[in-house]
């Protein structure tokens, strides 16, 4: 069984809104870092596995604001665990 790493409860991390909100800016800095590097032929590292799993949660963020029981399996603070470490996570996987 593995160890899945959450942050702890904030009140903030439950609302839908503003996470939908964090992962759009996180995907905005990843889309300028990567037209940056075709632009000006810089080396920032993209992750792709990253940027892929930030829009699938986004996805079930969005489906979840409207029907809440949409994605059971799926709670908004495992959501937002997983965002808060892919925001930072260099390799992309875990």
């Amino acid at each position: 069984m593995m160890l899945s790493p959450r942050t702890s409860e904030c009140k903030q991390c439950a609302d839908i809104l503003p996470l939908i909100k964090e992962i759009d800016c996180i995907l905005f800095n990843m889309a300028k870092n990567m037209y940056n590097n075709i632009t000006l032929m810089l080396n920032i590292p993209i992750y792709e596995y990253n940027m892929l799993t930030l829009l699938n949660y986004k996805r079930i963020l969005t489906y979840k604001y409207f029907n809440s029981s949409y994605a059971d399996k799926y709670s908004v603070n495992m959501i937002a665990s997983k965002v808060k470490l892919l925001k930072y996570r260099k390799n992309g996987m875990f």
